[in-house]
């Protein structure tokens, strides 16, 4: 098991920049050089996947906002607000996490198998909790940080 650290400032750091991006405000350009450094050298396993998860937000191979027909579907969408408020939450990140190390001594035995290890290595990690609301562990953290969005605060009375 991992140490649980929370980085603070790299989940605020973070949360503005997944915002940015799925909003279109800023390219994928923009959030890999403005985020991928303070990302991913934080001690703070849920901000390095959280890192990890946005690349399949957009390609790589251009230089583009995620606006008009790049656009998120209303599904994306949610999946990165959950991530963002999971960011500003500052609950632990309890999922298994995989040493850079251990991963890439599993990069032969993945290619070998022609993938079918990773798709039981993945397997293995969805059933370590409600998947459907990752980054967040249990349906009951993720309903407890709905009850306090960091964006709305202002607006309770």
């Amino acid at each position: 098991m991992h140490p649980v650290v929370i980085d603070p400032p790299s989940r605020r750091h973070l949360a503005v920049g997944l915002r940015h991006l799925a909003i279109g405000r800023i390219t994928n350009k923009d959030f890999e050089r403005c985020y991928a450094r303070s990302a991913m050298r934080s001690k703070d396993h849920g901000v390095r996947d959280i890192y990890e998860a946005a690349w399949h937000l957009y390609s790589d191979l251009e230089t583009c906002r995620l606006t008009g027909a790049r656009r998120l579907d209303r599904k994306t969408r949610r999946d990165a607000a959950r991530c963002i408020l999971f960011l500003r939450s500052m609950r632990p990140y309890e999922w298994p996490v995989l040493s850079r190390w251990r991963a890439l001594a599993w990069l032969p035995v993945h290619t070998v198998t022609l993938g079918l290890s990773s798709r039981v290595q993945r397997n293995r990690w969805r059933r370590g909790g409600e998947f459907s609301v990752w980054p967040f562990r249990r349906w009951t953290d993720y309903r407890a940080a709905l009850r306090f969005p960091v964006y709305l605060q202002g607006l309770r009375s």
